[in-house]
């Protein structure tokens, strides 16, 4: 662990941030100064991206936006290592029954939902017993490997780990606990939580619109329009667990933020503590789905940035956006209660985009005017009468979306498995590299250096064709413990040998033209064995 926190450490500095850059000097560091040194480089993390989205520029020049999102880059996968840290440092305190709590002074809990036997308790033994009854139900309700369980475990201590994240935690196990209630954790490519029957809350049956005034604000209206369900006792909350091997964690995806203008989505917690809120309206019988009241108003029927950032879903159905509006900003336990503790921006909307269009200038326009200052309607105002007369999708716009693209593949880690599910190439793909192909042989010819035309050929590949060439590329460095069975590879044999004959007639360089063939030729060789182990 010392080792991988340096690394990281030492690229803090490279990248000019500054945090405490020696780790804890004696022999042995305790859990608690090591979960300390560890929590303060991930907030200096989380403030370093915000502090360069305060900085954003709509009207950069494309180089001048790539330079500003490779850096961001360049943060968020140091968050990725980070996280792999983090998991380690879990599963210690885990097996120690021990919590790294910030501030033991900023902890204020609500005497409600502290259960009966801990109510003589100290604070800090109190969050702590909450926090391991929570995991022990978690545990109880849900099959979960080594490594499910040691993620899971990872980011729920990251939200016990300030004051906001422990009201969440300590009223969700109180809710559990006293409902005899299951919180079941499904795998899922995405972090979610689905709507239960006897979670939804119903409108008022005295409820009017003519009683919803300019004056009254949403806080009002949800507590004298709701009237509360009986509340489930089972929620199901969708959780990706290979999230931070994924792509999908150094996506540059942003929120609109109130007066900043763009706010990054956030570490995987935030995600997941986000998922948690809606987890507690459902356990309470708040979850205020296709909620007319907040549509009705003028506090929202007057605001075309409210109506923008938090759409119905059809003339037929409000949908969700009351409940994410009460889940992301209007509650007084929300994501940006979350957020503003971790050293985020402050979130405003259900809507996200990230470069590689007109959206991201739309949404931090958007984002500015939601401060509400004259000078940010103003700015908006000028923008909207601008951008009528621009292009959706620029040339420009394109370019910034594929090399950035290509930043975050090479970013990835590769094994020899991942190169044959990368192998598993659709007829269709192979046909339009072919025509990819027969453009660069033509505008090329021979003009460019065939460094030049790989890279071309990365920039405008299909995007699982693109992370098949960086995996050729990266070869000899693969981790190959796995075991492939013949008929994989057979299936993949042919589209492999048809990619490589288009491969060779490019000027590209010869050791990933050679690597490429000797790949094709080893799988060949190989599909005809029962089953190879790599």
């Amino acid at each position: 662990m010392r080792e991988n926190i340096e690394v990281i450490s030492k690229q803090l500095s490279e990248l000019g941030i500054k945090h405490q850059s020696e780790f804890p000097q004696n022999n042995n560091p305790d859990l608690m100064q090591q979960a300390a040194y560890v929590d303060q480089l991930n907030h200096t993390l989380y403030r370093a991206i915000e502090a360069e989205y305060a900085q954003f520029n709509p009207q950069a020049t494309k180089d001048a936006q790539i330079i500003f999102f490779k850096r961001i880059l360049a943060i968020k996968n140091l968050l990725r290592g980070l996280q792999v840290v983090h998991n380690d440092l879990a599963k210690n305190l885990y097996e120690n029954s021990a919590l790294y709590i910030h501030n033991e002074q900023e902890v204020a809990l609500n005497p409600q939902y502290i259960l009966p036997e801990l109510k003589e308790k100290e604070t800090a033994e109190v969050v702590r017993a909450n926090f391991y009854q929570l995991i022990a139900n978690l545990r109880k309700n849900n099959s979960l490997t080594n490594e499910e369980f040691n993620y899971i475990n990872s980011l729920l201590m990251q939200l016990a780990s300030r004051p906001e994240g422990i009201k969440l935690i300590v009223k969700l196990n109180y809710l559990l606990t006293t409902k005899d209630a299951q919180l079941i954790l499904t795998r899922s490519n995405n972090f979610e939580c689905s709507m239960a029957a006897g979670g939804l809350a119903e409108t008022s049956p005295e409820y009017a619109r003519k009683k919803i005034t300019p004056e009254q604000d949403f806080k009002t209206i949800f507590k004298r329009e709701t009237v509360r369900g009986p509340g489930t006792r089972r929620v199901n909350v969708g959780v990706d667990y290979r999230y931070n091997d994924k792509v999908s964690s150094l996506n540059l995806e942003v929120y609109a933020s109130p007066g900043k203008g763009l706010t990054d989505i956030g570490p995987a917690f935030i995600l997941l503590g986000h998922e948690l809120i809606h987890a507690l309206h459902n356990l309470t019988g708040k979850a205020r789905h296709n909620f007319g009241p907040f549509f009705q108003g003028p506090k929202y029927s007057d605001d075309p940035l409210l109506q923008t950032l938090y759409p119905t879903n059809s003339m037929y159905s409000y949908g969700p956006s009351a409940e994410e509006y009460w889940t992301i900003e209007g509650g007084t336990l929300c994501e940006n209660s979350l957020r503003k503790e971790n050293g985020l921006f402050n979130r405003t909307g259900h809507i996200s985009t990230e470069p590689g269009s007109r959206a991201i200038r739309d949404l931090y326009y958007i984002g500015l005017a939601r401060s509400y200052s004259q000078s940010d309607l103003e700015t908006i105002a000028r923008y909207v009468t601008e951008a009528d007369t621009l292009d959706e999708l620029s040339e420009e716009d394109q370019e910034i979306e594929r090399f950035l693209q290509l930043e975050k593949f090479n970013y990835m880690t590769y094994s020899f498995a991942n190169l044959i599910v990368l192998c598993k190439i659709p007829s269709y793909q192979l046909k339009k590299m072919g025509r990819i192909i027969d453009q660069l042989k033509s505008s090329t010819n021979g003009s460019m250096d065939d460094e030049e035309v790989l890279h071309i050929l990365l920039m405008n590949a299909p995007p699982k064709i693109t992370q098949l060439f960086i995996a050729v590329q990266r070869y000899e460095k693969l981790d190959s413990d796995a075991e492939i069975d013949a008929q994989t590879l057979h299936e993949i044999v042919p589209n492999l040998q048809k990619m490589n004959e288009m491969l060779q007639s490019l000027n590209l360089p010869e050791h990933f033209l050679s690597t490429f063939n000797r790949i094709t030729e080893e799988i060949e060789t190989k599909s005809a064995k029962p089953h190879y182990s790599l």
